[in-house]
């Protein structure tokens, strides 16, 4: 009997503990807003970038995602692979709006004339939900983060046919809509009447439409395609794959990233062509215009900041970096502290230590608050055998991690190194 109770103290003690870890793994941050438009309170989860705290001077791009409870998770890990590790794409912010329960969700995704799926009762209220969004949820994340102006609206069946009918109702409310397998079949492909009546014929700017479909039949979207196809509206730079291999609800994750990829597709300079044709000077003409189309002020990738420099050693011309950094410096402000860093870099590997150092030491008072900065020092007084700065740097950049929330792998590595160099 003690022992079955032994054992069952056990269980719950380990339960517990899950518990609390799962707790301490919540992705972002959960806010309410109370909504004038909608007279409700509503929920959103907000992620930012991993580095958003060391790059105090950058602006992002924000997706903005439907049924965001539902697809939030999917969407943040695909998120922190193609834009935080591969560098695919640029940093964003990523808006999860919550959803109140299936049938609200679905009114609220419904466009004015046409009633709820099985809901024939619930007026579409998509118009209303569209205010909300342009109105109050964008002026508060304009506000409250450092958003670029360039938004991307994103939704999935319902959600998605949500996305086409902003793009009817309020084109330039959003840079780019991201319509995933969307229920274009809704009472009777309704939707359609008001799509033949808006495209190739409304007056505004140019936006992006990007339609997807998985391995369904009876969704409707290859209506909107013929539409598309036979008017070839100049104001609407539209893109369509079918992805046979998908099932509705495995068709988004894989959309969305290939859509992204288009939708940042200057972003990354291929390997081979950075070894080919990009001189220092075309990475930084290349990004500027990059940077200005995209509206965005953040670090370029890190492939193309290390083709610039080991160009000047290549070329043995390493007299020519502190005019070439200038140029950075004035062109390409956000990424400074990412060239100094690999500057750094390649100087205490075919230079000195020394020299390394004290090219960080330049510039640490701007970029203290900065995780990678601070391990750059740490490694620098690491090959300069000093421990005893080694150890202090490498705390302060745990501490800074630690604070910023950092993946824990980040932090595992940081944990490594003091472990390493306490034993020694």
């Amino acid at each position: 009997m003690l022992k079955n109770t032994i054992h069952l103290f056990l269980l719950i003690i380990l339960f517990t503990a899950q518990c609390s870890l799962a707790a301490s793994l919540s992705i972002g941050e959960r806010l309410k807003l109370n909504s004038t438009y909608l007279n409700e309170e509503r929920e959103i989860q907000i992620l930012l970038p991993e580095n958003y705290q060391s790059n105090t001077g950058a602006t992002y791009p924000v997706i903005y995602l439907l049924d965001g409870d539902y697809n939030f998770h999917g969407v943040s890990g695909m998120l922190d692979f193609l834009a935080n590790k591969a560098q695919l794409i640029p940093d964003v912010i990523l808006v999860g709006i919550a959803d109140k329960g299936t049938d609200v969700y679905r009114q609220y995704m419904t466009p004015a004339g046409l009633t709820a799926p099985f809901k024939k009762e619930d007026g579409g209220k998509a118009e209303l939900f569209l205010t909300f969004l342009e109105k109050e949820l964008k002026p508060y994340i304009n506000s409250k983060y450092r958003a670029a102006n360039n938004s991307i609206l994103v939704g999935h069946s319902m959600g998605g046919l949500f996305v086409l009918n902003a793009l009817l109702e309020s084109p330039n409310s959003f840079e780019n809509f991201v319509s995933m397998s969307p229920s274009v079949w809704l009472n009777d492909h309704e939707i359609m009447t008001k799509a033949k009546g808006f495209i190739g014929k409304s007056k505004h700017k140019k936006t992006s439409l990007y339609l997807s479909l998985g391995d369904e039949e009876r969704q409707g979207v290859y209506g909107v395609l013929q539409l598309l196809d036979e008017s070839q509206p100049k104001n609407i730079d539209w893109h369509f794959a079918h992805y046979p291999s998908e099932n509705h609800n495995s068709v988004n994750l894989v959309a969305l990233r290939a859509d992204l990829k288009n939708i940042f597709n200057s972003w990354r300079i291929p390997n081979k062509k950075l070894e080919t044709s990009m001189t220092p000077e075309k990475i930084l003409a290349h990004y500027q215009k990059v940077l200005s189309s995209l509206a965005i002020n953040q670090p370029i990738p890190t492939p193309s900041i290390q083709s610039a420099i080991r160009y000047f050693y290549r070329q043995e011309k390493t007299g020519d970096i502190p005019l070439f950094m200038g140029q950075v410096k004035k062109l390409l402000p956000a990424s400074e502290q990412a060239f100094i860093m690999m500057q750094a870099s390649y100087v205490g590997h075919y230079d000195s230590p020394e020299s390394a150092l004290k090219i960080l030491q330049g510039s640490e008072n701007r970029f203290e608050h900065s995780v990678e900065y601070v391990k750059s020092m740490a490694v620098a007084y690491m090959q300069l055998k000093n421990t005893k700065m080694a150890i202090n740097y490498y705390t302060k950049a745990l501490t800074l991690a630690k604070a910023y929330k950092a993946n824990q792998w980040q932090i595992n590595i940081i944990e490594a190194k003091l472990l390493e160099l306490e034993t020694e």
